[in-house]
């Protein structure tokens, strides 16, 4: 688990809007997502998250389970607000 209070700090969001399934489930999505949050990275990282298995060559990986699925793209939605383009 990564420190909460760090997570919500990098983010710079609520903590209703902390990624809980994340962190608890697939810490190392989270590690990820954190350590590129202020980098140009995080959105191609995102949009591979969030790619449908069957595009992409995600044959190898096993799906997310819906609400971490929105947790993600609720971080990239949240990421794509402070980070405009």
């Amino acid at each position: 688990m990564m420190n909460k209070e760090v997570v919500l700090h990098t983010l710079k969001c609520s903590p209703n809007q902390y990624p809980q399934m994340l962190d608890e489930k697939f810490p190392h999505v989270l590690e990820h997502v954190i350590s590129l949050w202020d980098t140009p990275d995080a959105e191609p990282y995102f949009a591979d998250l969030l790619q449908p298995l069957c595009s992409g060559g995600r044959f190898n990986r096993d799906g997310f389970p819906d609400r971490a699925w929105m947790e993600i793209l609720q971080l990239q939605l949240l990421y794509g607000k402070q980070h405009p383009h």
